[in-house]
């Protein structure tokens, strides 16, 4: 199958360690993967001068003009500046029709774009918009107003995650010069569903970070789509939207993966097979608040259809979290949990939620009721959320019970979120307290590195691993791999865009097998 990738960065900006610093090295990236081709745009043009940065963009892709499209920067005061918007319209005229948008880096409301929209409308421009994985309401309702007002422009959303999407599908259903590209549709069954409201061609192939890696490639293998569809999306519908022609041949150099044939396998849409594999981080989710988009209105129905894509994942064991255990009376939902994981015998292990609102009715007799359940095999916590920080003394239950019994405690955690466990880690030294998410962001990612050299008790789960532009694989250097473990959200999220992620690091898959059962095992041959 050829990809054609919606756009990415190359160049050296002002804010960060440029991925990509040049086209070539883009190329050697898109290779690894197997995409064939993608739009670009200039980090010089993002921050420093949007007109230059694009002219020196145009010079650097002109040797790779077969797989690189440009992508040209644009903002409100192109209008304005002498030559620019003639620059643009000759551009255009020449057949490149794409720009890419970031208003917060750029510090402009997509609104302001409209005088420079209504002169480019009638040349149709396609308009990227870096939608921060969050996208605001106020960009929404400026991109749903323009496109009444510029009918001639499309507008891709791309990097849309969980906490914006219920406001794409409202645009998309709004506006139909709206699409979204698949680089962040980290939620389960989403393609499926964009599909089913609005149709195939409104979903556009995107890869994102470099450390996320094969994370979209697999999701689309895994789709429940048809093949044409698979197509339609890899690059058939930029193409359509762009007028470009379809590649005649498969043009990226793609590795022979001889190390790495889970990946291989993986990417095919084939399961994972010849090895034991458990996602440590899982939730029962129905329908919920907070902007998840879960079609499943029973929660019975949630776990068959887990059980449902392990089977096609190759996945052996899954824990699982139960959200109204979570979000609503913890003992109660527990128990609920507990119910729904005897609709498949050997398939799914547990967490108890512990929810420190709660602490004076979860005794050290409750949790000796409920662990005598071979189902639980530890904790489940969610400070934020319940915004009762780690450091609050009605957590102290869980630490003495997961240090007099030996177990794993799955915590929530983000950016700073995990500080507190720099002291309580080394006071429970038998308890194994894993950071879910490994911090999330870049801050947390290194705040749980040092954290996790500071105690070995200390351990890191993959799930969402995609939100760090830094490379979770680069932690197997410095901790052993029996403190790593895989987890994908799954439930909410899509486990096939997870394991994508995790499976096409740049590291043989003898050095990813024992991150995916035989570091949890270590965890559950520990307990008492």
């Amino acid at each position: 199958m050829n990809y054609f990738s919606t756009p990415l960065k190359i160049g050296r900006g002002a804010y960060e360690t440029p991925e990509f610093p040049t086209a070539e090295a883009l190329i050697e990236h898109l290779d690894y993967l197997g995409i064939d081709r993608s739009f670009v745009y200039s980090a010089e043009a993002v921050d420093y001068s949007p007109v230059n940065g694009n002219k020196r963009l145009l010079a650097a892709l002109e040797p790779h003009r077969e797989r690189l499209f440009p992508a040209w920067v644009l903002t409100p005061t192109d209008f304005y500046e002498y030559g620019t918007l003639d620059w643009i319209k000759g551009q255009m005229k020449n057949g490149n029709r794409a720009f890419f948008i970031n208003p917060e880096l750029s510090r402009f409301r997509v609104r302001e774009l409209e005088r420079i929209l209504l002169a480019l409308n009638d040349l149709k421009p396609v308009i990227f918009v870096d939608s921060d994985y969050r996208t605001a309401p106020d960009m929404i309702y400026d991109i749903e107003y323009l496109t009444e007002k510029c009918p001639g422009c499309h507008f891709v959303i791309c990097k849309e995650m969980w906490g914006g999407f219920h406001r794409v599908l409202d645009l998309m259903w709004r506006r139909k010069n709206t699409g979204v590209d698949i680089s962040w549709l980290h939620m389960r069954d989403t393609m499926e569903l964009v599909k089913e409201q609005f149709g195939i061609e409104r979903l556009f192939f995107g890869i994102g970070h470099t450390a996320q890696y094969g994370a979209a490639v697999a999701a689309l293998a895994h789709a429940q789509l048809s093949e044409a569809d698979k197509e339609a999306i890899a690059h058939g519908n930029l193409e359509k939207l762009l007028g470009i022609a379809p590649a005649a041949k498969k043009l990226a150099h793609e590795p022979d993966f001889a190390d790495k044939p889970l990946w291989k396998a993986f990417k095919a849409g084939k399961p994972i097979t010849g090895v034991k594999a458990y996602d440590i981080h899982t939730h029962v989710e129905g329908p919920v608040t907070r902007g998840w988009v879960i079609r499943e209105s029973d929660p019975a129905a949630t776990v068959d259809r887990m059980a449902e894509f392990m089977d096609r994942h190759g996945v052996s064991k899954i824990c699982l979290i139960g959200e109204q255990a979570m979000m609503g009376d913890p003992i109660e939902g527990n128990r609920e949990t507990a119910k729904l994981a005897q609709r498949h015998p050997g398939k799914f292990m547990g967490y108890f939620v512990f929810n420190p609102h709660y602490a004076d009715e979860i005794t050290e007799a409750v949790l000796d009721e409920f662990f005598r359940d071979p189902f639980f095999v530890g904790f489940k916590l969610l400070a934020s959320y319940w915004l009762v920080p780690y450091d609050d003394p009605r957590y102290t239950r869980v630490w003495e019970y997961a240090e007099k019994h030996r177990l794993p405690i799955l915590m929530h955690t983000w950016g700073r979120e995990a500080e507190p466990f720099r002291t309580i880690a080394p006071e429970y030294p038998n308890a194994k307290f894993i950071l879910g998410h490994t911090g999330g962001s870049d801050a947390g990612r290194k705040l749980s590195l040092e954290l996790a050299l500071l105690s070995p008790n200390i351990h890191l789960d993959y799930c969402a691993a995609f939100c760090s532009t830094l490379p979770w694989y680069k932690l197997m250097e410095k901790i052993d791999k029996s403190r790593l473990h895989f987890g994908s959200d799954a439930g909410p999220h899509n486990e096939a865009y997870e394991l994508g992620g995790f499976l096409s690091m740049p590291v043989p898959d003898a050095e990813l097998v024992p991150i995916l059962a035989e570091s949890f095992d270590r965890i559950l041959a520990e307990r008492r």
